[in-house]
Order: C-alpha cells, then sequence, then structure tokens
C-alpha cells in the first residue's frame, strides 16, 4: 500500500506506476516488501504547495530507492471524517527488513509531530479576506474557501463570501462553484440575456448561511460541462453563469469543488482577466489556480467544515489525539 504524496493530488498516475512496479518486482522475486506504519496521533492539513510541506515531501522521497527503503507516505487524514482511526500517519515500505522500516517510519512521523499547527495557511476571516484581496493591485487575487468545500462534504451553497462581495460592490470578480440546481434550472427556463429575480444558495440548512435575493443577468447557459483535475474530468453538470452588479457566479448541478479553470471558462468567464478569483475548495483548486493567482488568500466562513477543528464534535475518533487534546503519544503501530 502506497499513498499520494501530493496534496493537491497532482501525483495520481506517478503513484499507480510506483505501486504496479513494486507488485511486478515483488512477483518477480526481486523484493520482499514489508510496511511499517507511526501514528503522530494529530488532525491536521498539509498542503504541499506550501513550503514547509514541500520540503518534507521532497525528504520522504529522497529516502527511496536506497539502502532497501521502496516507498515512503505521508498519510494526511481526512480531518472531517469522524471515524475511529482518523488521523495523520506515516508509512515506509521496506525490501525485507522490518527493522529498518520502523526505523524511517518513528524518525519521519517524529519529523511530522514536530510540523504541529506549522503546515495549515493561514486563514483570514471573510470580511478580512476580501478587504486584503481588493487592496493588492495586480490580480488575480484567489480567494479560497475551503469551509464549504463540496469535496469535504460541505453544501457548497454557503452564501458568506458572496454576500460579501455584493456588499462590499467588489468590481471584476467570479466566484464558484455554486450547487443549486433550482437557480440552474430557472435561468435555462429564461434563457441568456434575460433579467429575472433569483433566490440564490442558502438552501441545504443553517451552515449554508441565508440566500442571496437579487436580481441577476443570465449570462451563458451550458449543459452537460465538466472541468479538468490533472488527467481526469469532474462532471459539473448543467452549468449557469449569472451577474449581479460585476460579480459574475457559476451555479452548477453537479455538486464538486473548484478544481479546473474550465469551472470558469466553459461559461466564457475568463479568470485570469478578473481581478478577484474566489472558489470553494480545501487545496485542489491550486493545481489549476495556483500558477495564473497574483497571491492566494484564504478565509474561514461560517460554512461547516470550520479549520479549527477543536469546533468540531467528533464523536468516534479515539482519543486522545492533537488538538482535540494536549497530551498524545505518538508511536509506532505496527
Amino acid at each position: 500500500m502506497i499513498c499520494y504524496k501530493e496534496f493537491p493530488h497532482t501525483d495520481v498516475a506517478d503513484r499507480a506506476e510506483e505501486l504496479i512496479d513494486i507488485v511486478i518486482r515483488t512477483i518477480n522475486g526481486e523484493v520482499q516488501p514489508v510496511m511499517s506504519m507511526f501514528d503522530c496521533r494529530q488532525i491536521g492539513s498539509y498542503p504541499t504547495t506550501l513550503p514547509l510541506m514541500r520540503a518534507f515531501v521532497e525528504r520522504m522521497k529522497s529516502f527511496e530507492g536506497r539502502d532497501g527503503i521502496l516507498s515512503v507516505s505521508a498519510i494526511h487524514c481526512f480531518p472531517y471524517g469522524d471515524v475511529e482511526d482518523l488521523g495523520s500517519r506515516l508509512l515506509v515500505v521496506a525490501d525485507g527488513s522490518k527493522a529498518k522500516a520502523d526505523a524511517l517510519a518513528t524518525k519521519l512521523g517524529l519529523e511530522l509531530v514536530a510540523m504541529r499547527g506549522k503546515t495549515t495557511p493561514e486563514f483570514l476571516s471573510v470580511q478580512n479576506g476580501v478587504d486584503k484581496a481588493i487592496a493588492i493591485r495586480e490580480g488575480p487575487v484567489v480567494i479560497a474557501d475551503p469551509a464549504d468545500n463540496a469535496g469535504g462534504g460541505a453544501p457548497s451553497d454557503n452564501t458568506n463570501l458572496l454576500r460579501t462581495l455584493i456588499e462590499k460592490k467588489v468590481v471584476s470578480a467570479c466566484i464558484g462553484p455554486i450547487w443549486d440546481p433550482i437557480a440552474v434550472r430557472l435561468c435555462f427556463d429564461a434563457g441568456v440575456g434575460a433579467r429575472i429575480p433569483l433566490r440564490l444558495g442558502g438552501k441545504i440548512g443553517p451552515d449554508s448561511d441565508t440566500p442571496i435575493d437579487a436580481s441577476v443577468e443570465v449570462i451563458a447557459t451550458i449543459e452537460d460541462c465538466w472541468q479538468s483535475f490533472g488527467p481526469t474530468q469532474v462532471p459539473l453538470g448543467d452549468c449557469v453563469c449569472v451577474r449581479i452588479d460585476s460579480i459574475d457566479i457559476i451555479i452548477i448541478t453537479k455538486r464538486t469543488q473548484a478544481l479546473g479553470l474550465e469551472l470558469f471558462r466553459n461559461l466564457g468567464v475568463e479568470p485570469t482577466e478578473r481581478h478577484l478569483v474566489c472558489v470553494k475548495s480545501t487545496n485542489h483548486f491550486m493545481a489549476a489556480f495556483g500558477p495564473i493567482a497574483s497571491e492566494v488568500i484564504y478565509v474561514d466562513s461560517n460554512g461547516p467544515l470550520r479549520r479549527d477543528y477543536r469546533s468540531i464534535p467528533y464523536k468516534k475518533v479515539r482519543r486522545p489525539i492533537w488538538p482535540l487534546d494536549d497530551h498524545v503519544e505518538p508511536k509506532l503501530v505496527f
């Protein structure tokens, strides 16, 4: 077993090739894989697009292919999965020597423990994040809203960030995706060029915030859209773009997070030409949006996936675990 090394997961094909190579070598009798797992006893977020985790991943990879080490994986954990085994791990696969695998898993696992609280990007309030973005002269400035990330289980219909853009009368902005199949159907029925009263977002529950009621212009309607994520295509379903003042809003029918630039380009919105590009995603957006951004700002909206894990009502996770508990015992588990 091996895991993704990158977050965003841009290394799907690379990891598949790595796994198949080890399997074939095992079948041919060239290697005898043994695995060791170190449990860091922590919940965290580890974007490899930031310097600290970028360096750690490169360090992990430097051990592979020498001294009998076949593969090293940092298992990031999914912070919003309330299961007993939630948490970060370090997995090492070695050729025949359990002692070597144990030693390296423990060494790198403790290094990951020492990075607690340092790997997550800075998060601003929505108000402060938008103010900071407006003050940056060169665009596009990308604002990410991880708390309403459909990839983590959120509805993707929270209106907190959109309402702030409207209230601040932001110009040259686009935001997406907002999941609202009802709004999409109404816009299809109205047709491109129509101006209609529309109730947008805020439908699924309290963490969706309240709906936006506005007069919108229907800019574009497209059936069966998709966006790219690495070598794959992710369906978006029927999509529309509506405009409120000078803010273009991408509304989708197949719930997913922002991944590829096609999310906007499908509907004639060119993100490189906007001052503010607002996306609902934790870090997968960085593969496509990071390279075009003059700066990336993360905000913590009032969506359900809060960035302070201590505010999440875990019921099944095995305790103690950081940051829910102060005193934890990282250890080799196999």
